[in-house]
């Protein structure tokens, strides 16, 4: 295993059982049987490392999402997997990583499943606006989630589920709405 892949794994692993703020570079290094020097060479701080770990995740399943409940669907099930690593990252000065993960993840994926459908009826910059509204919303409520110290990923799970239907059958198609009023002006 690459350097760099054996402090992305330890440091979620030691997320697992402890929140972001008590883990340093010296545990970390001692978790990876590694010298400070060597996390230095690669990071500036842990800081740099979530960034890292970020920009690299694995997100095939959102990526290979047809349609806009599945994809959200899939980012719900990779937050999922990842609970721990999310909430402790988003409870840490950490938070504007995460939240711009999510958006971004999220923003990205649906404007580009709705920038090519005319079922919408929205030119490319009203897309641009909805996919950005939708999202911001969605990663707003994840991160709400994040919050609650007590939420299991399996509540997170059924919760957030439940959300993405609701929105999807009511929020998305007001928002659609507003654009097209938007766009009539």
């Amino acid at each position: 295993m690459i350097t760099e892949a054996k402090f992305k794994y330890a440091l979620k692993s030691m997320m697992e059982t402890m929140p972001l703020e008590e883990i340093n570079v010296t545990a970390l290094c001692e978790k990876c049987k590694c010298h400070r020097q060597t996390f230095y060479y690669h990071y500036q701080d842990i800081y740099d490392l979530i960034a890292a770990i970020f920009l690299n995740e694995d997100l095939s399943s959102l990526n290979n999402a047809k349609d806009a409940k599945k994809s959200i669907s899939a980012f719900l099930t990779y937050a999922k997997g990842n609970f721990s690593f999310l909430r402790s990252t988003y409870n840490s000065a950490g938070r504007d990583l995460t939240d711009d993960f999510v958006f971004g993840k999220l923003n990205a994926k649906l404007f580009s499943l709705w920038v090519d459908d005319e079922t919408i009826g929205l030119k490319k910059e009203g897309v641009r606006n909805l996919s950005r509204r939708f999202s911001r919303i969605l990663a707003d409520e994840i991160g709400f989630c994040m919050k609650d110290v007590k939420l299991t990923p399996e509540r997170f799970s059924h919760y957030m589920n439940r959300f993405v239907d609701n929105a999807l059958s009511y929020l998305l198609p007001s928002l659609i709405n507003l654009g097209k009023k938007e766009e009539s002006r």
